[in-house]
This record gives structure tokens, C-alpha cells and sequence, in this order.
């Protein structure tokens, strides 16, 4: 009888052993499997962000939970669709901002065009009266003062185009752009 004892003792024993190994690798598998559904949806959701890192707004969380992650993909897919409405309105700004950069460039090369030709001109006439006057060329007091007088005229236009040089120069370094310029 103990032999026969002995013999379901073993038997016992080994059946124990092989469901003790068939449980573990079951709750391996198991295991397995449900650390891989909350999982996959953590990795999907630091996928979708690396995408939204590097500007591409198209992604999007796709799972189908009803928890937390759900909520926190929601939001995600919620942030990068006003990102991306925020992104392509800078866009725009930024395209119309450059156009206006060009239009003001080209401006500021024909007003300084402009105003070098405006000074050019009185310059000239002081300086050929002032010549004709330092040589001699009009005798009379009614000829020296209609030539002094064109000088003095034109030195005048001088100092308003300077004048009105200095205003802007002094608008453009305090951003108040839009003001009339003195004349």
C-alpha cells in the first residue's frame, strides 16, 4: 500500500509541476497581451506627438478606448487641428509680411532716389550762383541780390527737404510709422 501511496504521491506531484508550468506560460501570455494593450495606445500616442513636434499636424490618435488615453488622444487630436490652423495663418502673415518688406524696400530706393535728386538740384544753382557772384560776374547791387537771394531760396528748400529727412529718420527709429512729415 505505501508503494501504491508512493506512486500517486508522484503522479500527483508531476501533474502539480506540469499545470504549475502551463499556468506560468499562460499568465506569461497573458500578461503579454494586456501590457500590449496599454501599451500600444502610450506608443501611438508619443508617435502622434514626435509627428506634431516636427510641424506635421496630420496626425492623428485613431484607438477606440473608452478611458483616460482616449480622453488625452482626443485632446491631442483636438490641439494639433488649432495648431494647424495657428501654423498656416503665420504662414500667411508671414507671406504678406514679406511682400510688404519688398513694397517698403523699394519705396525707401526711390524716396532716397527721389530726394537725391530733389538736393542735387538746389545744390547746383547755389553753387554756380555763388561761382558767378565769387568771380565777379554782376557788377551792380540789383544783380548781387537776385543772385544772393536765389541762393538763400534754394539753401531754404535745402533745409526743409533735411528737415523733413531728420522727421522720418526720427519716426523710422521710433516705430511710429503712418505720421505726416513736417514741410
Amino acid at each position: 500500500p505505501i508503494a501504491s501511496l508512493k506512486e500517486s504521491v508522484s503522479l500527483a506531484n508531476t501533474f502539480t509541476i506540469y499545470i504549475g508550468l502551463f499556468s506560468f506560460l499562460l499568465a506569461v501570455i497573458a500578461t503579454f497581451f494586456m501590457v500590449g494593450m496599454f501599451t500600444k495606445p502610450i506608443m501611438q500616442l508619443a508617435q502622434v506627438s514626435k509627428r506634431m513636434g516636427k510641424l506635421d499636424f496630420t496626425a492623428k490618435y485613431t484607438g477606440k478606448r473608452h478611458d483616460e488615453i482616449e480622453t488625452l488622444g482626443r485632446n491631442m487630436n483636438t490641439m494639433a487641428e488649432r495648431l494647424e490652423k495657428a501654423f498656416l495663418e503665420l504662414q500667411g502673415a508671414n507671406r504678406i509680411l514679406k511682400e510688404d518688406i519688398k513694397r517698403i524696400d523699394a519705396m525707401r530706393r526711390d524716396f532716397i532716389a527721389n530726394v537725391s535728386h530733389e538736393l542735387k538740384t538746389p545744390i547746383a544753382l547755389i553753387r554756380g550762383y555763388a561761382e558767378g557772384l565769387n568771380e565777379g560776374l554782376c557788377e551792380d547791387r540789383e544783380s548781387r541780390t537776385y543772385y544772393t537771394e536765389v541762393i538763400m531760396d534754394e539753401a531754404e528748400k535745402m533745409n526743409v527737404m533735411v528737415k523733413q529727412l531728420l522727421t522720418l529718420s526720427a519716426l523710422e527709429t521710433s516705430g511710429a510709422g503712418g505720421l505726416e512729415l513736417e514741410t
